[in-house]
């Protein structure tokens, strides 16, 4: 099935672009499922093309697209940049319905979650996954930034960890017990095919009340920390 799907790739390719060879049709079909050469795909049994069909989400990477058509001598001059490949494969992949799920066009998937991912999947619930945090204030969040994100990979799967605050408005009848939220946020990509296709995100949430007021008050307080995790 794994080269049934690599075979389908690269027949679609050769279609398109008369002159491609098959070789380099496998070779560039290989990089954008994420492996140096087809030899590579072929070998990956634990994560193979014939568990496409569980993806959730597919991340192309046109760097090794790019990378691996600069070691291929011969390619037909009429063969467009890789982030057309890349936009050709896909949109080939769900027409033939093997691959129905998301699809992160990005250059870096640590901005994506950020930019992209979080605002629409997490935002909208962020009371909720911070329930008991905020139950220990007496403020009203509103306001969300996400900084940072740090990208971990191994060859099962890719972690996105993100840090970020929460922050809002103390009520003005109670003392102020805080406004001010640390979260860290991971975004956790069980590879299931390929390099580059995974199974549903799972996130998990712990957020801290920040207590930088009680130093100026000269109080001590033990922080309250809540984690939550959900796919």
């Amino acid at each position: 099935m794994a080269d049934d799907i690599s075979k389908l790739c690269s027949d679609f390719l050769r279609e398109c672009y008369p002159g491609l060879k098959a070789t380099h049709a496998r070779e560039l079909v290989a990089a954008y499922f994420g492996y140096k050469s087809h030899a590579a795909l072929l070998s990956d049994k634990a994560n193979s093309l014939e568990f496409l069909d569980m993806a959730a989400v597919l991340v192309p990477d046109v760097y090794i697209i790019n990378e691996r058509r600069d070691c291929l001598n011969g390619l037909p001059e009429q063969l467009p940049h890789s982030y057309k490949l890349v936009d050709e494969l896909t949109q080939f992949l769900q027409s033939e319905e093997l691959f129905t799920g998301e699809v992160w066009e990005c250059d870096d998937v640590g901005d994506f979650v950020i930019d992209e991912y979080l605002p629409e999947h997490l935002s909208p619930d962020l009371d909720i996954e911070l329930e008991k945090v905020i139950a220990s204030t007496n403020a009203v969040f509103e306001d969300i930034s996400y900084d940072r994100a740090d990208v971990e990979e191994t060859r099962n799967s890719v972690t996105i960890i993100v840090t970020g605050s929460y922050s809002g408005y103390s009520l003005d009848d109670k003392e102020l017990s805080g406004d001010l939220i640390d979260m860290e946020i991971t975004v956790h990509l069980p590879r299931c095919a390929g390099r580059i296709a995974f199974e549903e995100p799972e996130i998990d949430v712990v957020g801290t009340v920040n207590r930088d007021y009680l130093k100026e008050e000269g109080a001590q307080e033990q922080p309250l920390t809540a984690s939550s995790e959900r796919n």
